[in-house]
Order: C-alpha cells, then sequence, then structure tokens
C-alpha cells in the first residue's frame, strides 16, 4: 500500500506543511502552522500526519551555504527529535535557498503582500518535499537498473527457435537490463564451434509477457535497440572500471 508523506518548513514563527499523494509523485501546499511551543506544535503535526494516515514526514533543514549545520538546523532537529519521540519518522531534505525560490514562484504568479507571506511557508513545504520524491524516485531508478543488469562472467546460453526452420538457435546471454522501465535482453549469435560470434553482433530483445504469465522475447525497433546497446556498454565499461580498482 502506497503512503502519503508529510513536507514541513520550519521556522522560528510558522510551519509550512505541504503533502504528497499516494504514490509519491506530486507535493502540494497543505496549510501553515502558527507556532506555539514544542507541546502543541507536534500535537498539531500528529494530528495532521493522522488524517492523511501516515507517520512518514519529511522536513526540510536549512544548511549553510558551504553545507554545514548552524544553530538554526540545530534549532529544526530539536523540534523533529520531538516528532520522532511522538511516533513519527522524519527524514531530511536540504532546503538552502527554498524559501527564495517560493517567493520567487508566488511573485511571478501575481501574488503580493499578505496574501504571499500566508503562502510562502506552506509552497517552501511543498518544494522541499517535491524535491525530496525527485530525489527517492532517481534513487530507486538507479537501484532498480543495477539490479535488473545481470551480465555474466560466465557464458550461459539461449536457444531461440528459428520460425523458417523449426530448429533451436544458440545465443550467448550478455545480459538482462532495464531501460524506460522495460526489461530488454542481449544475445550474441553463437558459432558451429560453441562461442560467441562477435561479427554477427548483438541480438536485443525486449522481454514480455503472455495473458498466461509466459515471458516471450519480442524484436525491437533499431532505434530502441541502439539506446539499450548503448546502454549495455556503458554498465559493461562501468564493471571493467570497478574490476581495475
Amino acid at each position: 500500500m502506497n503512503e502519503r508523506i508529510i513536507g514541513l518548513d520550519i521556522g522560528d514563527v510558522r510551519i509550512g506543511v505541504a503533502v504528497s499523494d499516494p504514490e509519491g509523485i506530486i507535493a502540494s501546499p497543505l496549510e501553515v502552522i502558527r507556532r506555539v511551543g514544542y507541546g502543541p506544535d507536534v500535537k498539531r503535526i500528529r494530528a495532521i500526519c493522522d488524517q492523511w494516515e501516515t507517520e512518514h514526514v519529511v522536513s526540510g533543514l536549512p544548511l549553510n551555504m558551504d553545507g554545514s549545520e548552524g544553530f538554526q538546523a540545530r534549532k529544526v532537529r530539536d523540534l523533529c527529535d520531538q516528532l520522532t519521540a511522538a511516533g513519527l519518522t522524519v527524514e531530511f531534505q536540504d532546503e538552502r535557498l527554498t524559501t527564495v525560490t517560493a517567493e520567487e514562484a508566488l511573485i511571478s504568479g501575481g501574488m503580493l503582500g499578505q496574501e504571499r507571506r500566508n503562502r510562502v511557508d506552506k509552497v517552501a513545504a511543498a518544494i522541499i518535499l517535491q524535491q525530496y520524491l525527485d530525489t527517492q524516485r532517481e534513487k530507486e531508478a538507479e537501484t532498480m537498473s543495477e539490479e535488473f543488469y545481470d551480465y555474466d562472467e560466465e557464458p550461459s546460453v539461449v536457444e531461440l527457435i528459428d520460425e523458417e526452420t523449426g530448429e533451436n538457435v544458440p545465443f550467448e546471454h550478455l545480459a538482462t537490463l532495464e531501460y524506460e522501465g522495460k526489461p530488454y535482453i542481449c544475445l550474441m549469435p553463437m558459432g558451429e564451434d560453441g562461442e560467441a560470434d562477435e561479427e554477427a553482433g548483438v541480438v536485443i530483445m525486449a522481454i514480455e509477457t503472455d495473458d498466461e504469465g509466459n515471458e516471450a522475447y519480442v524484436t525491437v525497433e533499431d532505434e530502441v535497440g541502439e539506446k539499450v546497446f548503448a546502454k549495455l556498454l556503458e554498465l559493461m565499461e562501468e564493471d571493467d572500471a570497478e574490476d581495475e580498482i
């Protein structure tokens, strides 16, 4: 089950609040909390989390421009320690220049004066949360690519049926990898001597699943094949570089 995430822009006077959609793709401004004290502030944030059925909070962390933490970051951490004690899971997102970005966005939208001041904190919270969501998706995509990539140290053989002759044709399995969310298999034809025929080139096919759950290899367009091949070369080069370390 997907879970929403609450984003916070914690200031001395106000706390901007944002919320994500259940899929963790889009962050939206929610409200602004007027600071009263640790007890009431934590109680209100806890109530918001209960309302949206989540215990996951992302707080902006006001780092110095050199990336170090100062007095303001310590105050944010102090409140977040209280949120953790209240049973919430808190993560941090660098919020340098976030408020400036929020101000510029509201000004460009024609919002002025008191109206802008009333909205800037929750817009800043939405920007913080959106940055977190985008970063998490990028990390997940990189992890999936690394986990899906399978480059065999020892050659393995895949046999495909030649539709014209009905005979099994052996291929060396080079890798299975993911490109733009879809799986592909990279093969190289094998010669009569049982060795890969490098002159024949690499065969790239999409891995699809039929209605019965069976995997099938499907030919791809040249443009897609070229991009998958480029990614194969990139991953193989990364492997070679790691082996040299």
